[in-house]
Order: C-alpha cells, then structure tokens, then sequence
C-alpha cells in the first residue's frame, strides 16, 4: 500500500489522488489472526504542507469471521474512511499522533489496518433473522428445529417449579 509522493514533495500545498487495489495477507489482532477474502480497496487524496502529509482516504476490505449466534463461517465486509498525518521518519516523536514515512513514498499499511481493526464490530451477525444454537444440544437451529423441550428449567429456581405442579393455593 505505497504511494508514490515524489510530485507533492515539489508542489507544495496541492492535492494529489491516488488508488490502491489489492489481497491483504492475514494480519494479527489480539490474541487472534485476522484472514482476509478477496482484494481490499484504497482510494483517496493527499497533500503536503512542507512538513507533513495528510491523507484523506476511503477503504472497503471483507474478513472471514464467524457468526455469532450461530457459529457459522462468513464473510464481512467493512466499508470505512479515515484521515491521517505523515511525517519524515526523523522528526517523529513517541507522543506524536503521525505516522512516520522514508523517502519519496508513504507507506499506508499501518494506517490502513489501525482504521481497519478500529472499525470491526465485536461481533457479527450472518443474518438479521438468524436463530443461533440450541441453548440445550447446540444444534444449529437455521438449518431445523431440534428435540429438546424448551422448558429447560434452571436448576436453581427448580424448587418453585413444585408449587405450581399441586395446583393448590400457597
């Protein structure tokens, strides 16, 4: 994800466009690894200022996941926009909010996956309508209904289930 920027460095202050289009290899993220489908867009503008970078952009990407209900494999698509500063790697400090770039390119990968990772939802859902597991047997109940009772009774609550078994006052 470079971007050429050797024309900005001589034209300061213009605004120049750029595109991107390409596969993502798996990347990690917490505990987990983050495997991607398909090729991820990157589309934007950016201008120098005689100090900086700031990059406008705009990026679609789809990851595999799972739903959360029912623990089936799908494919999520985020769509996302983000702003961001560069600045030559030598005068970057520890507390700036700018990511650092070397030469005459400005690598976008790392700004690219920060937003990507801060978009992500917690969970994903394969269908509005979906109906999950089982909370008995876990079967998975989009693909039919299963035989358990749907009475399941907490065992904890079961002592107030023999009051109402007699039918007699209390």
């Amino acid at each position: 994800m470079k971007v050429s920027v050797n024309e900005a460095l001589r034209r300061v202050g213009e605004t120049f466009p750029f595109t991107w289009e390409g596969p993502l290899s798996p990347q990690p993220f917490g505990s987990e690894t983050v495997t991607f489908s398909g090729n991820a867009t990157l589309s934007g503008t950016y201008v120098y200022d005689g100090k900086t970078f700031r990059v406008d952009a705009r990026a679609t990407a789809a990851y595999e996941t799972a739903c959360a209900r029912c623990g089936d494999p799908m494919i999520q698509t985020l769509s996302f926009s983000f702003s961001e500063r560069f600045v030559r790697s030598v005068f970057k400090t520890a507390d700036d909010e700018l990511y650092p770039y070397e030469g005459e390119k400005l690598d976008l990968s790392t700004a690219f996956f920060d937003n990507l990772f801060l978009e992500m939802p917690m969970t994903s859902v394969c269908s509005e309508t979906c109906k999950g597991l089982c909370p008995v047997c876990g079967a998975n109940l989009n693909r039919g209904q299963c035989d358990c009772l749907n009475q399941t009774i907490d065992a904890r609550l079961s002592a107030l289930g023999t009051l109402l078994n007699d039918h007699k006052e209390v």
